[in-house]
């Protein structure tokens, strides 16, 4: 099956990217290209999100060898990965906070 993903671009490194819904039902960045070692099988899904399933390495070397195409998970390639992932994004809303309070109470005395 082919599909049609919707590009868009990493809002870190600006690498051309699409959405899947993993097993979990949580959205995963990958990257647009293809990968010859890659290993997620895309699958469309009929809410438009493709769906993202994890291979082995065997299986990733025969849909390969079935002329299908294999892809990476965006989190492997993009130099910041980092600043997206779960701990990082709650540490920066927890620092956001409490910036935020500090300057409300500056304001309160000034």
């Amino acid at each position: 099956m082919s599909f049609t993903p919707k590009v868009t671009k990493c809002m870190a490194c600006g690498a051309a990217i699409f959405f899947c819904r993993t097993s979990n039902s949580e959205r995963m960045p990958v990257e647009f290209e293809p990968n010859p070692n890659g290993n997620l099988s895309i699958t469309p899904h009929p809410d438009g999100l493709p769906e993202a399933v994890v291979v082995r390495p065997g299986q990733a070397a025969g849909m390969r060898a079935a002329g299908l195409s294999t892809y990476v998970s965006h989190f492997a390639a993009c130099p910041m990965a980092d600043e997206f992932r779960r701990k990082a994004r709650h540490k920066q809303t927890v620092d956001t906070y409490r910036r935020n309070a500090a300057n409300r109470s500056r304001a309160r005395r000034a």
